[in-house]
């Protein structure tokens, strides 16, 4: 398989965290090339420390660099139009979450992408990681028979929790209601270095096309892991024969369906192996009376722990759709579809808790607030992507 030049856009506490260690251990797939951050220290420390060359200048980058792939880490504000510019100089791209901070600079995003051939993916990895995906088995395997309601409650929501919930109801939203809330709180700055001074509270609910239901509450500092929050959480899948909670499976055995139909629980196990003397998961298993369901990991050779494998899974999706021209896993269109959501419920919770049906067919009152914001903040519309290419966005 031929090797793809890939640079880090982005190092920051994710980038540097999450992306670095896990890149560095796919010298199979990449090579890494560059380390590009606006800060010139810190694009320096870490390049010294991988053996990579080090760019304060997406420009300088692309002048100086063959890049096949850029790992785009930089402020959501700056997404669009680094992913842009990458764009206009042919570098495919996966970009974090969300795709763009309104649909508008998403949809700039997808068509530069599109009129220049470039990949885009994005790194959703919620439902990428090994719990997801074991439950992703279980419900393909008719355990809990048709998935008919979903509970996603205190746990991530926004735009990662809208990818769990339409990937659970197999398929599109029709509708959403949302109500918000937004209240003081001591100010704060939370593990990812972003500084909160209000909690922005959220409970949802949606309809899919299918006729499946979910609920989900979620809040800035939820997400967090702040002040207490998120502490306690609920994620329940409710099906025609059964129930997921968590990830503990209960179904009822079939002669006693009409006794009482007291469901019984099965708990998953996990089998780990040492690899370079790193504990990594192999797969997950759950035994029934009647089958076994297994997921395997597909990183299982390699020294990563298992909260990096939806970071390596997410790498290998744009190595891949570059590699046979082929298109990302999770790809764009569902990028801008699950921030639509996520918007949709931000806007009905703000004008009047009023149902919005999808799609969306105009700019929301929030996205228009946000835009006006970003022009006032950056100095520039944010439309005008070439302009904001050397703005400097800060971490929060």
């Amino acid at each position: 398989m031929r090797k793809l030049n890939l640079a880090l856009v982005g190092a920051g506490r994710r980038g540097a965290g999450a992306y670095l260690p896990v890149i560095a251990e796919m010298s199979d797939v990449f090579n890494f090339v560059a380390i590009c951050d606006a800060d010139p220290a810190t694009a320096r420390r870490f390049a010294e420390q991988y053996g990579v060359n080090a760019y304060p200048s997406v420009r300088d980058l692309v002048a100086q660099e063959q890049v096949d792939v850029a790992a785009v880490v930089v402020p959501s504000g700056a997404h669009h139009p680094i992913s842009c510019f990458l764009s206009e100089h042919g570098v495919h791209q996966l970009v974090e979450t969300p795709i763009a901070i309104t649909l508008p600079l998403a949809d700039l995003m997808i068509e530069a992408a599109r009129r220049n051939g470039v990949k885009l993916e994005v790194a959703e990895n919620y439902y990428r990681t090994p719990q997801q995906r074991f439950l992703s088995e279980v419900i393909a395997a008719g355990i809990i028979g048709e998935v008919a309601r979903i509970y996603r409650i205190f746990h991530e929501g926004g735009y990662h929790g809208m990818s769990i919930l339409r990937r659970r109801a197999g398929a599109d939203p029709m509708a959403i209601l949302g109500i918000s809330q937004t209240t003081p709180i001591v100010p704060i700055t939370d593990r990812m270095q972003r500084h909160h001074r209000e909690e922005r509270w959220t409970l949802g609910f949606l309809d899919f096309a299918n006729g499946v239901t979910a609920l989900m509450c979620y809040s800035n500092v939820i997400h967090a892991r702040s002040l207490g929050r998120g502490q306690t959480g609920i994620s329940q899948i409710d099906g025609s024969a059964g129930t997921i909670v968590g990830e503990e499976v209960y179904v009822v055995p079939p002669e006693e369906l009409q006794t009482g139909a007291v469901a019984r629980k099965y708990t998953p196990r996990r089998v780990t192996a040492e690899v370079d003397g790193v504990k990594v998961l192999q797969y997950i298993e759950l035994e029934l009376p009647d089958q076994t369901i297994r997921w395997e990991n597909p990183f299982r050779h390699r020294p990563l722990t298992e909260g990096q494998v939806a970071i390596a899974d997410e790498l290998m999706s744009i190595a891949q759709a570059v590699l046979n021209d082929t298109e990302p896993e999770y790809g764009a269109a569902a990028g801008r579809l699950d921030q639509e959501m996520n918007l949709a419920m931000l806007e009905s919770g703000t004008s009047g808790r009023r149902t919005i049906s999808f799609p969306l067919t105009e700019m929301t009152a929030y996205e228009r607030q946000i835009h006006e914001q970003y022009r006032v903040e950056h100095g520039h519309p944010p439309e005008e992507w070439e302009a904001l290419v050397e703005v400097l966005f800060p971490r929060r």
